[in-house]
Parts: C-alpha cells; sequence; structure tokens
C-alpha cells in the first residue's frame, strides 16, 4: 500500500435464505439475484419481496415479455443482445416494480424502463 492509497471500502453484504444481498456503496443500491434474474433496490433502505413475491414478479414479468418487446422496438432493436433487472425498491409499499431493460448492442447508453403492478404495465418510459 503506497503512502497515499486507501483502504478499499468494504462492500456490506447479507445472505438471506440463501439470496446474496449486496450493497453498491458507490451507486448506493441493493442487488441480489434471484432464478437467475437481477434485482435492485435502489435506495439505501428498503424491504425487498418475499421469494413467493420473487416468483410472482417473475411470473408477470414472463408474461409481459412480448408485450414489453413489442415497446422496446419503438426506440431500439430487440434480440440484439439487451438484458433487463428488477427495480423491487416500491414493491412492499405499493406493488410496483420496474422492469429496466439495457445493453443491446445497437443501444448505446439507451434503456427503457416498464412500470409494472397488478400484472400490467402502467408506464413505460425511455432515456439515457
Amino acid at each position: 500500500m503506497g503512502l497515499f492509497s486507501s483502504k478499499p471500502k468494504l462492500q456490506p453484504k447479507l445472505t438471506i435464505e440463501g439470496m446474496e444481498i449486496t450493497y453498491n456503496s458507490k451507486s448506493e443500491f441493493w442487488e441480489f439475484k434471484y432464478r437467475d434474474t437481477e434485482f435492485w433496490v435502489c435506495s439505501p433502505v428498503g424491504t425487498a419481496p418475499t421469494k413467493p413475491e420473487l416468483d410472482s414478479i417473475l411470473e408477470t414479468v414472463e408474461a409481459l415479455k412480448p408485450a414489453m418487446k413489442s415497446r422496446l422496438k419503438q426506440w431500439v432493436a430487440v434480440d440484439d443482445g439487451e438484458s433487463y433487472f428488477i427495480e423491487v425498491g416500491d414493491f412492499a409499499g405499493d406493488k410496483t416494480f420496474e422492469v429496466t431493460w439495457a445493453e443491446g448492442a445497437s443501444w448505446g447508453d439507451m434503456g427503457v424502463d416498464f412500470t409494472i403492478k397488478d400484472g400490467a404495465i402502467l408506464d413505460v418510459s425511455a432515456g439515457d
């Protein structure tokens, strides 16, 4: 370690019901993977959904994928490597969650957010 070097910051981490939940202190959000899907809670304080609620969210996302992909075509090329994560920070309160699609080969820094509640898409927004 050099004279002006600092110790790397620890990355807070919890394991709950076999899920490893990590806090990203630089961006200030919690992240975890469940059934190969990335979930975020985009605030320093929040409540993560239970496993049955996560299962329900994943079922909803799977059912809405065709509609989301159809809407994505308004802004970007679809099926060129895009992926998504699910932000669940508001789920405990109002049962909404957001599916954010990004990272396709032709997308640049574009992202498209779908706000979902009760199995329906409430809002769609795109930006960088």
